[in-house]
Parts: C-alpha cells; structure tokens; sequence
C-alpha cells in the first residue's frame, strides 16, 4: 500500500541544463488512476487542440519507479507506476558492463532492457573509483575485480538515474521541495555531471521505516523536435548520462 504523492515540479533537461519546463502541470485525476503530463496556459487552464478538442499532453518515454527499502537491502526498481498499477515484478537494481568502446562504463537496467553485447547484468559497477559512489549508488556495488578499468560514467534507464538522484535529496514527508531544490536551484546534475558526493539523504534510517519511492517519468518534450524516442534511447545507451567528474571522492574504489 502506498501513500499519498507528492509531485515535483515539471523539468526539462536540455543543453546540459536542468529547468523548470513552464507551461506543464502533472495531472492524476484521482488516487489509484493513472497520471498525465497536461499543456497548461499562463492561468493554469489545461490547453485544448483546436483541431480534436481534446486535451494536449506530452507523450510519455518510459517509466520507472525507484525504492530504497532499508538500509541493509540494495535498491528496487519496477518499470510501473505504482499508484497506477499492480506492481509484482520490483526487482534488484542491476548493472550491465556493455563491452567494445564502452568498456568501464556502467548501465542500470533491469532483464527485460534493451541491453548490448556485453555478459549478463550483475549487482556491482564496471569500473573503479566512480565519482558518483556512493552518492548516486551505494558501495555495496563497487567493483569486486582487482583491476576493473576506470569507470566511464553511469547510463542505462533514464528514469532509473533520475530516482536515484532523487534519492539523494533529504527526506520530506510533508513535500517534495527537496527534490526541486536539488535539480533547480543546487544544479547536483548539469552538463551529464553529478556534482554531489555526498550519501544518499532519502534511503530509510532503519529496516523498520517505510519505503522510499521515486517515481520518474521521462517525456518528450512537444517544443523540441530532435527530443524523439530514438534520440533519448542514444543518450541512455550509447553515451554516459553522468560522466565521470574531476572532483573524485575518497574511499569510492
């Protein structure tokens, strides 16, 4: 059973820079409904099209729902919604160490992703000393190799690293400002940059409190045109959504 949500503001990611994306509301009709992305006009009336008379909405990428559970356990991820649907499959977050030119970088999936040559997804990163461990990940999922090679960045599902960054942000059971802040105001992730080191402040402090759920849904973006489902699925797979930064923490090997 989950609680009530608590959505963030409606942001844009676009040449390297995290926005507010004015102009859009996120709309759940009721508890236990699905949600939608909805076009709104500077009185916050929802924009109709002229043609069908219907409502205008974003269309929505991919979901992914992100949960620290406590603090003895890794993270879960399912690719529902869960105020929206019956979600059975949450499984361990897992790793794939795609191969060829990509070799050190680390991909978050699940078994059903779009995954490429490469082995099977494991529960450790692909290479050492990651500049985003243990903030974005937990140690527990360090290299165990005892010369991996040097990490290349974190790719792989989108909404997933959009979750964890969340995670990231201090607990609010009142609100979800933190996670405003983090994106909007502090910029903890810009130019494909994670400027945070520090641990996650959003896991559970004890085995007995609640779950932590994320919900993170990436859109394309109606006023960009090169925002195509093609071009997001490159910048997952094929490129480092959080490149490595030259402010290395200690201790992350």
């Amino acid at each position: 059973m989950y609680s009530r949500e608590f959505p963030s503001r409606v942001m844009r990611y676009s040449n390297g820079e995290v926005s507010e994306a004015a102009g859009y509301y996120w709309y759940r009709p009721q508890e236990g409904g699905a949600g939608y992305l909805m076009r709104v006009d500077h009185n916050g009336q929802c924009v109709t099209d002229p043609e069908t008379g219907g409502y205008v909405y974003a269309t929505e990428y991919k979901t992914f729902s992100v949960a620290a559970c406590n603090p003895l356990l890794p993270i879960m991820v399912v690719d529902q919604d869960p105020l929206a649907d019956a979600t059975a499959g949450w499984e361990l977050l897992r790793i794939f160490h795609p191969r060829d030119n990509r070799l050190g970088l680390s991909q978050v999936v699940t078994l059903e992703s779009p995954m490429g040559d490469g082995g099977a997804p494991v529960r450790y990163v692909a290479g050492k000393s990651p500049s985003w461990m243990p903030s974005l990940l937990p140690r527990t999922y360090r290299s165990p190799g005892r010369d991996p090679p040097e990490s290349r960045g974190l790719g792989g599902e989108l909404p997933i690293i959009l979750g964890l960054m969340a995670l990231t942000s201090r607990k609010d059971p009142n609100g979800n400002e933190s996670t405003n802040q983090l994106f909007l105001d502090r910029n903890m992730w810009r130019h494909n940059e994670w400027r945070n080191n520090d641990a996650p402040k959003g896991y559970p402090d004890t085995a007995q409190d609640d779950p932590c759920v994320f919900l993170a849904k990436v859109f394309l973006d109606p006023q960009n045109p090169a925002a195509t489902a093609e071009s997001l699925a490159w910048f997952e797979w094929q490129t480092p959504v959080v490149r490595e930064s030259s402010a290395q923490p200690s201790g992350s090997r």
